[in-house]
């Protein structure tokens, strides 16, 4: 028998070879099928089965979307795309919306404002516009019309904090927005969202439903405090059947509304990424809030494909809002960063021409912009719709704030009820004095502001005061009403400040006898420190106040005279030399009364003196860009350390003018802001006085206020 050849023996097998390594390969993915998931899902009975929700369940809806006012900016987004017909891609056909998202973040969102600025001089201006939380504020007024160099002058005129009030929790909320309110709309007037020049969207959540609220159109101003509505910190705000609080809860970056429209984005994001001590609980709250939003923002992110514009201001604290000029400046550096990485094909796509108008629309708001601006800082008040609420009384004393008609500088600490309305606004408080005057602890007062006319502001003050006994808290050892009023009136000029207030007190013992009074004018001027990123490397500045006072005090006889203080310094990067004087002057060589807080600071004894002048010299070094977040809820900022010497300068009507005393010390201070309002400063020094007596204290107050 001839051999079988090799070729054929293996052209036999093949069929048997060939079914082996299909086995193997079966073998082979079902092992992999295994692996990938170790349940044989395709034996489950649940492949079939499908949850029906009772009729009527909430709960169905939790993930859709409520989109306000959606038919009105599809219609604006195409006539939009009907004037830009010559913007077309390289196959003729018309290019999507440009859409640009601006992310929340807090005072971090500041840096929106520079990448608008960046994206503006490439020639690149969004078609629509998605904001939330704090990028909503930049967002909305970027769509109302005005330019990046308008919003970043609006938020250094008039700082953040001066818009809200704190109040007693009765609204699901620590702080009002009833000012902020009536603010914008005296900025922007009474403007919908669907009639901004630029079409756009702000994204909130309703408590009700537990749905993200789509917004284009509505109340302007309400829109706004909608959109930043912090949960727990900002009262929840009511629109139509919704009750809305900050969208920046669930996600920081809101894309999903701009996907909708257009997958040609610009990102502009402010995350939060600093290193944070997780011993605090509400660092750790925080923190676990910060997981889901951001997740769920990068989430979106990712499946954009936008350009993103990652901010570097992530090291920077949320509550930094007194440092606009810093983060606006990173933002402007990031987006010419992320412009820069793009190629010339890529860049060109983005490039957008203004909308129809918006230029010239610019011009007249720059114009009323300024204008308002003045108005506020001269005092006057906007006008507030009707509102009713309990506001916690804390304040601290300020020792050098010469209130005419408010004699009263110790802290206090108590509750009130406010009502405002228009141009009125009424108090009824009760409150405990914290360093009182002997039979002056607490009281009851009745308080009525009124702002007739321009920059004239009107106060009228009663407080019945008593004293507390061992045996009951109505009970009181003295007592006795305090009548008081002042006015104010004050117009700003550019940088330049002038002003007129005068006011009054008057102290009835209960049997209607005058215990004691006080009046008081003066006028005030002053140039502020100004704010100048290139500006003379020494910036001046001064206050100043001229005026005559006339008083009564039991034991002593009628005084009447003058009143003066000058203050003033320059601002250097790191040192800032500041002085003071004061100075209250009998003209009828009678004895005044005394003053509680004159500056001096030292215990030393003072004499009864018909004239008195006070001298205080500083040179405090201040490290302006060092900071301290505690907990991510407490910020502390504006220190300074400085050296002084106060002098002390009297005379009695026998006795030439002289030098009476002199402290020499060191003074440390600081600012404290919660949650980014209005901050209370803190003072501690120590001093050694002429009089060889050593003295520490604490002052809630800056002792040489600017």
């Amino acid at each position: 028998m001839k051999p079988i050849p090799n070729d054929y023996r293996i052209r036999s097998q093949m069929p048997l070879i060939l079914l082996s390594l299909l086995l193997i390969c079966l073998s082979t993915s079902n092992l992999q099928a295994q692996q990938d998931s170790p349940f044989p899902l395709e034996l489950s009975s649940l492949n079939n089965f499908e949850y029906a929700f009772p009729e009527g369940d909430t709960l169905r809806n939790i993930t859709k979307p409520v989109f306000l006012g959606e038919e009105t900016f599809i219609a604006r987004l195409k006539q939009r795309a009907e004037s830009l017909e010559f913007d077309q891609s390289k196959d003729n056909e018309p290019r999507p919306p440009l859409g640009i998202v601006l992310c929340g973040g807090s005072a971090r969102a500041y840096a929106h404002i520079g990448v608008l600025k960046t994206l503006e001089k490439a020639g690149i201006y969004p078609d629509f516009i998605v904001a939330s939380s704090m990028g909503a504020i930049v967002g909305m007024l970027y769509a109302a019309g005005y330019s990046p160099q308008d919003i970043e002058f609006l938020i250094q005129a008039l700082p953040l904090e001066s818009f809200f009030t704190p109040v007693i929790p009765t609204n699901g909320g620590l702080i009002n927005t009833e000012m902020f309110r009536a603010i914008l709309r005296k900025i922007i007037g009474r403007l919908d969202v669907s009639e901004t020049a630029i079409p756009i969207i702000i994204t909130a959540e309703d408590l009700k439903s537990r749905q993200q609220i789509w917004i284009a159109e509505g109340p302007f101003d309400l829109v706004m405090a909608s959109a930043f509505a912090m949960p727990a910190v900002f009262e929840p705000q009511t629109f139509d059947q919704f009750i809305l609080i900050d969208a920046g809860a669930t996600t920081i970056a809101p894309v999903e509304p701009a996907l909708q429209f257009s997958n040609r984005l610009v990102i502009s994001t402010a995350f939060y990424n600093r290193a944070m001590n997780f011993s605090s609980p509400v660092t750790v709250i925080n923190r676990s809030v910060d997981i889901g939003k951001t997740r769920a923002g990068m989430a979106g992110i990712e499946r954009s494909k936008a350009l993103v514009i990652r901010n570097d201001v992530e090291n920077l604290s949320y509550m930094q809002f007194t440092d606009p000029d810093i983060i606006i400046k990173k933002g402007e550096i990031s987006a010419q960063n992320a412009l820069e990485q793009l190629d010339l094909i890529s860049r060109q796509e983005l490039e957008n021409a203004p909308p129809s108008g918006l230029l010239e629309l610019r011009s007249k708001m720059h114009e009323n912009l300024n204008k308002t601006i003045r108005d506020l800082q001269s005092g006057q008040q906007p006008s507030t719709s009707f509102t009713l609420r309990g506001i916690p009384i804390l304040r601290l004393f300020d020792p050098f704030t010469l209130m005419p008609g408010e004699t009263g500088t110790e802290a206090r600490i108590g509750a009130s009820l406010s009502f405002s309305y228009s141009k009125f606004k009424s108090d009824l408080s009760y409150f405990n004095a914290l360093y009182p005057d002997p039979g002056k602890v607490w009281a009851i007062e009745t308080a009525l502001r009124v702002n007739p006319i321009d920059s004239l502001n009107v106060w009228l003050t009663t407080r019945l005061w008593g004293d507390y006994t061992p045996t009951s808290i109505l009970s009181h050892n003295t007592e006795y009403w305090e009548i008081a009023g002042r006015t104010s009136w004050i117009k700003v000029y550019e940088e330049k400040k002038i002003g007129f207030q005068a006011g009054g007190d008057i102290f009835l013992k209960m049997d209607f006898s005058i215990a004691n009074w006080q009046t008081c004018a003066f006028f005030h001027t002053a140039i502020p420190r100004k704010y100048k990123k290139f500006g003379p490397p020494i910036q001046p500045w001064y206050t100043a106040n001229l005026g005559g006072f006339a008083e009564n005090s039991v034991g002593l006889q009628n005084a009447a005279g003058l009143y003066g203080s000058l203050q003033g310094g320059f601002d250097s990067k790191w040192v800032s030399p500041k002085f003071r004087a004061f100075s209250k002057v009998s003209l009828n060589n009678q004895e005044f009364m005394e003053s509680k807080y004159d500056g001096f600071r030292s215990s030393a004894a003072r004499k009864a003196v018909t004239s008195n002048l006070i001298t205080n010299v500083e040179i405090p070094f201040s490290p302006h860009e060092l900071y301290l977040d505690i907990s991510e809820a407490l910020l502390l900022k504006g220190f300074e350390l400085a050296p002084f010497f106060d002098m002390r300068w009297n005379s009695t009507s026998d006795e030439s003018f002289h030098m009476d005393n002199w402290a020499a010390g060191l003074s440390f201070s600081f600012e404290a802001r919660a949650f980014g309002l209005a901050p209370a400063t803190m003072t501690f020094y120590a001093s050694y006085s002429g009089s060889k007596i050593i003295t520490l204290q604490f002052r809630a107050g800056m002792l040489l206020p600017e």
